[in-house]
């Protein structure tokens, strides 16, 4: 009955206008009360976490995409797989011939054939082979590698002559199959002097 007798003002609606809410607001459905609540990711929150979930591992794919494709040889004649370097016969002894598609020179020394990578050891800059320059090693004749950077001088071994650079030119292995030159490119396999050795050359068979 207190209830009943509350008196309707500013703060009260009135018991009509209760009951017209409460008729607004109740569920049409018999029962619907006991109806589990949806969880689903349809949900705001859930769809917020499945596109941030995605992103990141998209990110992840592609990061691994990338380290892989670096790693592992795309396709025949690109950088990263073996490169047909041409005839043995087309190599005279104190030729230094570039080998774009394997960013390298392949040198013939009397001792055989070496597959120099043309990246400096210091910093990593290209290393041209200068022709005419005087050369640094025991063949008569010009010819020497220049870094243009910080000035490392390298024989047509790859030796380090003068200059910063901590050691010699790196190399690929080499292969002669059929009388053909065949460059491994691949980064893993690079062969990595820390001193000076002029027996590296693959000897022609």
């Amino acid at each position: 009955m207190a209830e009943d007798a509350r008196a309707e003002g500013l703060f009260y609606p009135g018991r009509e206008a209760v009951q017209e809410i409460e008729r607004r607001t109740a569920s049409p459905h018999p029962g619907a009360e006991s109806l589990p609540r949806s969880r689903g990711w349809f949900t705001r929150r859930g769809v917020l976490r499945w596109a941030g979930w995605g992103t990141i591992m998209l990110l992840l794919g592609q990061s691994s995409v990338g380290f892989l494709s670096f790693f592992w040889p795309r396709k025949v004649g690109a950088f990263g797989s073996q490169i047909n370097a041409g005839n043995v016969a087309d190599f005279q002894v104190g030729d230094v011939k570039v080998v774009q598609e394997a960013k390298c020179y392949v040198s013939r020394v009397p001792e055989g054939l070496l597959a120099l990578w043309w990246k400096c050891p210091h910093l990593g800059c290209t290393v041209p082979w200068k022709p005419d320059d005087p050369t640094m090693d025991q063949l008569a004749g010009k010819g020497r590698f220049n870094c243009p950077c910080h000035g490392s001088i390298y024989d047509r071994y790859g030796l380090i002559v003068a200059g910063p650079a901590p050691r010699p030119m790196d190399t690929f292995p080499l292969e002669i199959r059929d009388g053909r030159v065949f460059v491994n490119t691949n980064p893993t396999s690079v062969q990595i002097r820390s001193v000076n050795d002029y027996k590296d050359a693959v000897t022609p068979v």
